[in-house]
């Protein structure tokens, strides 16, 4: 069965939730409310935990990553508060680039309607995570070589890396793929961007849980965005308090789970105090395509 998002409305609740999103695509509401973000969400990994369990034949990395998210309310709600810095920058054709299932342009659907034309691409096949791309409406293309993109050139207004970039081949030749397919003026919204001087990646490393191959200063990231013709507008470090728990067991993560409000209010001063804020876990870049006159 297709899950579009006329499917979602076959419960009492989607319907709630779909008239809700009929009403800020038609202008009568400034955006979706964070509650309902979160159960329209959860009612998608409901029909996609449904879809699964026929479309796998073995356990799929992305369901693991997806139920990490779903498992621990903080989690998800770091996952919105990523998109929320994400989302002042989304606009016309946009390619959620690694896209996979899709999460984020489900939220940019649910925010902006049909203001934008909504485009993903990863090496998954295109049925793996039909709910999620359903209901965005993401027209999904796979991924076929390691950093070639099968788009022309000047595709999209936006290119998004959330938590792509660090897992790709070749990080250099990439970005001059996504340089490529953007519009001049277009931006490049890079995010979840692993810190070469995150201590959060350092304790993985010592316990011998996973962690990332590949790490980043935001010094080099800005120089390798310059180096392809990129003009970085904004960078910044994100979340010195942690917010996944990856590795740690379900006791550990239901007791941090009730200190939610203390690690986002932590997380609010502490990136902005230095020296501290050096040894935050993620980076954050916004960079343009320079416009050539």
């Amino acid at each position: 069965m297709t899950w579009t998002a006329d499917a979602l409305a076959t419960s009492i609740r989607g319907r709630l939730l779909w008239r809700g999103f009929e009403a800020r695509r038609a202008g009568r509401l400034p955006r979706s409310s964070r509650s309902q973000e979160i159960t329209t969400l959860q009612t998608l990994w409901r029909r996609q935990i449904d879809h699964a369990a026929g479309a796998f034949s073995v356990v799929d990395p992305g369901m693991a990553y997806l139920a990490s998210h779903f498992r621990m309310g903080l989690t998800l709600e770091r996952h919105l508060r990523v998109v929320d810095l994400l989302f002042p920058y989304i606009r016309g054709r946009v390619l959620e680039w690694g896209c996979r299932h899709g999460l984020d342009s489900c939220i940019y659907r649910m925010r902006r309607g049909k203001e934008v034309e909504l485009h993903g691409c990863d090496v998954c096949d295109a049925d793996d995570y039909r709910p999620f791309h359903d209901f965005s409406g993401l027209r999904y293309r796979r991924i076929h070589h390691p950093y070639l993109l099968d788009y022309d050139d000047a595709s999209f207004d936006v290119v998004t890396s959330n938590g792509v970039l660090e897992h790709v081949p070749d990080d250099e030749r990439s970005v001059a793929e996504v340089f490529r397919v953007l519009r001049p003026g277009g931006a490049f919204l890079i995010t979840c961007l692993p810190s070469r001087h995150s201590y959060t990646e350092a304790l993985q490393r010592w316990h011998g849980a996973a962690a990332h191959d590949r790490l980043y200063t935001l010094a080099g990231a800005r120089a390798m965005l310059r180096r392809h013709g990129f003009a970085v507008s904004e960078a910044r470090r994100l979340f010195v308090v942690p917010t996944m728990l990856n590795g740690a067991s379900e006791t550990a993560k239901s007791a941090y789970e009730k200190a939610a409000p203390l690690v986002w209010a932590s997380n609010a001063i502490l990136e902005h105090v230095w020296p501290l804020v050096l040894f935050a876990s993620n980076l954050m870049i916004v960079a343009h395509k320079r416009v050539r006159l």
